[in-house]
């Protein structure tokens, strides 16, 4: 390998990175620039000094082959262990198979794109794997043109090699938008990476590369027209020296000349030059490696060259030797630059024909379908019916993998070839495929799918398939907020369906329903939600009924309904699971969250088979809705560490998925509670103001509003606050709300800091009405603590009353809440004894909850009563957060590290923490220990 010049300080920190990922400190480093700033050089140079103390695995995205799905990890892990068998035994527990990842795609998936999440999660387990057997260094060249599916996985692993012994080192090009300029940001742009940046070579480097090739002392001004032609870039500088040699030009200052006339054209000037004095089978090679593209096999280039492989194998030296191909496998060339060089050199017509040569001949020698796609996608497209057929298989291929956006790719092809046949494509032919194309571009491109599905719902004959395709065109509507007319669509869809498609028009009503929340006009839909409580008692086993079950379970929560009435309905809706298994993005979540609003007891349970569901086969989008709404879940019981983890999880898949900023709203509205509650207020106000402005009439719009108000009380802006309750409250009159149940003590509480304290009482007399009547102990407690603050004095029964109402629930940061306002109001009533019991309960509750400022209140409060409290938590099981709590029950139960993580789907280094606090707190110093201080293991949620 010729000598790297200029390069000790990137070298250095490569060689600092190395030390620390073998370490097991988990690094990320992004080496960044222009073409041909030596970035392979410094990767292949990495690689070299990794591979004494680290496994080294390499691949590196290509332009051709963008759209093949995880094309950049199955290379990756080419050079890991290739026994199917060994790599199931890298990837046990939630991990599961890596059929459909490694060239088995899961053909007999039943969920359209399913695999995503769960393929993510399976390929985490394997690099884990490999990573406890020794230090791994993972290596991935030209990041900018890696597919998506990988591009996913590396950002999805970014974030959790931290504390694991791995270097997830990339190359890009700058100022290359790549495949996903979004995903590519959230890669390099990570707080946690190290960005390599080389610079351009100086005069003294440039002066020793110019004598290194030219085996000559060279002149100044001779290398200072180097050094000007070239700009100090290493590529254009070695192809200049390269042609500089082959015409025999000495390097002084009567040459310089030669310089100026071959520099601007260096790379393609030189390398075509070279070609042409190579015998007509090494250029022929050349021209088939640029149209397959590099990895190609020498039977695929003997058959485009039209050549045996025995005379490939000769050219390939041949092209090794002229430094155009690499020498050592596999087949590609020496840059991305010069193989743009040779394919630009065939004019577009011989391009085209090539592309079509290459296609029909990996055809015949039985060649991936993927790799045939690729080659078909570079063409226009001729109507050929196999053309057709193949990139329709390519693209269910790409749906079952998790890759949606080839699956796109190679459906909109294969429509194209379609439209181009001779004969008319028949009509329920081309509507199948615009209805699976709309599947693909459903979790893609909402405007496209649209398109897409609204044809082949015109051309689909049957009424089964015209009916699912109408339901999923209602919902991409619905998701791209135009609620009124998804109703519209599903409405007309359901009065199409014969008698004997009753079960599908109850999904339809159901997609019908749901729009309400999202801003349909609820007076219109008024007597169809009121009729969805009648199902109370009736439900069948159908997944129709099931789904009406669910929506009227959020509907009943939401308007007059009781806790006891929306449970009944949330949990004959979910009962076997069946509804889930259908539908894993939207409708379920209706009725799991009324459980959890109602603070059922199931909640644990079910959420518990949901995660495991999500990411054993769940796809992004499943996992996005199920980790938003586990997020929720664990804020409405106090766990705001968890709350915290799973929201962030929910972001990172909607980033992953490519949601916007509207359907982002959710995850972030709660995650500024959980930062308001951690005492996070500057994080709180920053992340509020990303969200920007939500959709009126919506339940984004409820918990963005609710977020909104809770911070301006936090940050002593009351008169805001009330303003921004007041917007609350009319929602309910919009859109059937879950703030009905708290509205009125959210803007009583800012009106008393306002001094309006009677009108503050008269509203939250009003809400214990109304809570009274809905039965949930964490929101009548709530209201109870509101109200019996307000009192003053007079109050203290019903904050005693609250403490007794909250003591039974699951609602752990507001019962320590309710303690606290019961113990405040003792102190105000000259008791302070009286109020070192609840005040010393609710700084052991906040602690374990993670709500620091009511801690320090409280800690301040006991002061006042004349106690010295512990400014840690007190000890003791009860001292655990529930996260801390659910690691430390599977560790006494004899789980790894490892499997724990699996199990919770949380990173290694949360479990780590999670077992080191646990140690602290229960003041013992191994799990071995933990059976005995824990006694009896608490719930899995």
């Amino acid at each position: 390998m010729d000598e790297l010049f200029e390069r000790l300080g990137e070298l250095g920190e490569l060689d600092a990175q190395i030390e620390r990922a073998a370490a097991g400190q988990g690094c990320l480093a992004v080496v960044e620039g222009p073409a041909g700033i030596g970035k392979t050089r410094l990767l292949a140079e990495a690689r070299r000094r990794a591979e004494g103390s680290m496994r080294v695995l390499s691949s590196r995205g290509s332009e051709l082959e963008g759209e093949f799905p995880f094309g950049v990890v199955r290379q990756l892990f080419d050079s890991a262990p290739a026994d199917a068998g060994r790599r199931e035994g890298l990837t046990d527990g939630a991990a599961g198979a890596t059929a459909g990842i490694f060239g088995e795609l899961d053909a007999g998936s039943d969920e359209a794109a399913g695999a995503s999440f769960a393929s993510l999660h399976r390929l985490l387990g394997l690099v884990l794997g490999l990573a406890d057997e020794s230090p791994l260094l993972l290596s991935v060249d030209d990041m900018h043109w890696c597919d998506r599916p990988s591009l996913m996985f590396m950002t999805f692993l970014a974030r959790r090699i931290e504390g694991r012994p791995i270097l997830l080192l990339t190359g890009l090009r700058e100022a290359e938008p790549g495949n996903d300029p979004g995903l590519l940001g959230e890669l390099v742009e990570d707080p946690a990476a190290t960005r390599i940046r080389p610079g351009p070579l100086g005069e003294a480097a440039v002066k020793a590369l110019v004598e290194d090739r030219l085996a000559r002392s060279a002149e100044r001004e001779f290398v200072a027209a180097c050094l000007e032609s070239t700009g100090g870039n290493p590529l254009l500088l070695t192809q200049l020296v390269i042609a500089l040699a082959g015409e025999g030009v000495l390097p002084d200052a009567q040459h310089v000349d030669h310089v100026d006339q071959i520099g601007p054209r260096a790379i393609s000037r030189t390398v075509l030059v070279r070609l042409a004095r190579l015998p007509g089978e090494a250029q022929s090679v050349a021209r088939a490696v640029a149209v397959l593209g590099d990895g190609a096999g020498l039977p695929a280039v003997a058959g485009l060259a039209r050549i045996d492989e025995g005379q490939v194998a000769e050219a390939t030296r041949e092209l090794a030797r002229a430094e155009i191909l690499r020498p050592q496998p596999p087949l590609g060339f020496v840059h991305p630059l010069v193989r743009e060089a040779v394919y630009q050199d065939l004019s577009a017509g011989e391009r085209e024909l090539e592309h079509a040569r290459a296609a029909a001949m990996l055809r015949e020698v039985g060649a991936p379908v993927d790799r045939i796609a690729a080659q078909l996608l570079q063409t226009t497209p001729r109507g050929e019916p196999w053309a057709a057929e193949l990139l329709w298989e390519a693209g269910r291929g790409a749906m079952h993998a998790g890759a949606a956006d080839s699956a796109v790719a190679y459906l909109r092809r294969a429509l194209d070839q379609l439209a181009a046949a001779a004969a008319a494509p028949v009509d329920s032919e081309r509507a199948r495929l615009s209805f699976e194309l709309g599947v693909a571009e459903a979790l893609t491109n909402g405007a496209a799918a649209q398109e897409h599905l609204a044809l082949a719902r015109e051309g689909l004959q049957d009424p089964l398939d015209r009916g699912a395709a109408a339901g999923l065109l209602a919902r991409t509507v619905l998701f791209r907020g135009a609620p009124e007319e998804a109703a519209s669509i599903a409405a007309g869809a359901a009065a199409e369906l014969p008698p004997e498609l009753e079960d599908l028009r109850m999904e339809l009503e159901a997609v019908e329903s749901m729009a309400v929340f999202f801003g349909a006009d609820h007076r219109e839909h008024r007597g169809r939600l009121e009729r969805l409580r009648g199902l109370r008692g009736h439900i069948g086993q159908n997944l129709g009924s099931r789904m009406l079950a669910s929506v009227a379970a959020w509907e009943t929560l939401c308007t007059d309904g009781t806790a006891a009435e929306s449970a009944e309905l949330a949990l004959a809706a979910l009962e076997g699971g069946r509804l889930w298994a259908a539908d894993p993005s939207l409708i379920p979540f209706a009725a799991i969250v009324s459980l959890v609003v109602a603070d059922r007891p199931e909640v644990p349970g079910i959420w518990k088979g949901v995660l495991e569901a999500a990411h054993r086969r769940g796809s992004l989008v499943s996992a996005s809705s199920t980790h938003l709404w586990l997020g929720y879940s664990h804020l409405c019981r106090g766990d705001l560490a968890a709350a915290a983890e799973s929201l962030r999880e929910a972001d990172e898949a909607f980033t992953l998925w490519g949601h916007d900023a509207y359907a982002n709203a959710t995850s972030r509205s709660i995650m500024v509670e959980v930062m308001r509650e951690s005492g996070r207020l500057i994080e709180a106000e920053r992340l509020l103001d990303q969200i920007g402005e939500v959709p009126p009439n919506t339940q984004n719009a409820g918990l963005s509003l609710t977020a909104r108000a809770g911070l301006l009380m936090a940050t002593n802006r009351a008169a805001e606050a009330v303003a921004v309750a007041d917007e609350l409250a009319a929602l309910g009159e919009a859109v059937p709300d879950a703030s009905r149940l708290w509205w009125r003590s959210l803007k009583a509480e800012a009106l008393d800091r306002i001094d309006r304290r009677e009108e503050a009482l008269e509203l939250v007399q009003e809400e214990l009405a109304v809570t009274s009547a809905f039965g949930a102990p964490s929101r009548l407690g709530r209201t109870l603590r509101v109200l019996g603050t307000l009192e003053g004095d007079d109050g203290l029964a019903n904050l005693q009353e609250a403490v007794t109402v909250l003591g039974g629930s699951t609602a752990r940061l507001e019962h320590a809440k309710a303690l606290a306002a019961l113990g405040f109001g003792l102190r105000r009533a000259r008791k302070p004894k009286a109020a070192r019991d609840p005040l010393r309960r609710a700084l052991e509750l906040a602690a374990a909850c993670g709500a620091d400022p009511l801690a320090e209140q409280v800690r301040s409060e006991l002061r006042a009563s004349g106690a010295r409290p512990r400014r840690e938590a007190l000890g003791g099981v009860d001292s655990l957060t529930a996260s801390e709590r659910r690691v430390a029950d599977l560790a006494a139960r004899g789980r790894t590290n490892r499997e724990i993580a699996q199990e919770l789907y949380v990173t290694l280094k949360t479990v780590e923490v999670h077992l080191s606090n646990t140690y602290r707190k229960l003041d013992i110093t191994s799990r071995r220990e933990l059976p005995h201080a824990l006694g009896e293991p608490a719930s899995s949620l």
